[in-house]
């Protein structure tokens, strides 16, 4: 989906631009590569992102080629409001998201090289914690977190199950290993 860039769209951005500091211009204007953009809370880092979409429409780019990447539900959906004030309906063909969503997406569409189905689930916090329990036997939720660090950590080492039954130091690590392979 190609904007077409009217004459009214080019003032619209214009004058929107206006608004823009020389710093936040400087950034918007910034064709030929990546471009950082580092400062504070309420400094206009998304009005800059919104701007820089537009400009990169308004210079040829396809909206489907851009992508604007976030930290919350909450920015991203500011940043496709703003987006498609500034260009319209066509800012929906940008992917404009968090990083957990870009993720989710990529696994949704590539996941069978990990293995995955296309319909895997992703658990929060709460559901390994009960996983835990279940692989453990247990109803302590102190002890399931102390299973779930060591188990982080031993993942974080590149380890499975087995290699962390190997190195375990003290009966805790071995049924940290055991616990870890039910939950494998």
């Amino acid at each position: 989906a190609r904007a077409t860039a009217t004459p009214a769209y080019h003032h619209a951005l214009f004058a929107s631009a206006m608004s823009l500091n020389p710093a936040q211009l400087e950034a918007v204007n910034h064709l030929a590569g990546p471009c950082l953009v580092l400062a504070g809370a309420g400094s206009g880092k998304t009005r800059v992102i919104v701007h820089k979409i537009a400009r990169l429409v308004q210079t040829g780019t396809t909206v489907d080629r851009i992508a604007a990447i976030t930290f919350t539900n909450k920015a991203a959906a500011e940043m496709r409001e703003r987006a498609a004030s500034l260009i319209g309906r066509s800012a929906g063909a940008a992917t404009i998201c968090t990083f957990h969503a870009l993720g989710v997406r990529v696994l949704r569409e590539s996941g069978e090289v990990l293995g995955l189905g296309p319909q895997f689930s992703i658990l929060d916090s709460d559901d390994v914690t009960g996983l835990i329990k279940d692989a453990g036997s247990t109803t302590d939720l102190a002890q399931a977190r102390a299973w779930q660090w060591t188990i982080s950590r031993w993942k974080n080492q590149g380890l499975d199950a087995a290699a962390a039954a190997a190195q375990a130091q003290d009966e805790d690590e071995r049924t940290a290993a055991l616990v870890m392979a039910r939950y494998q």
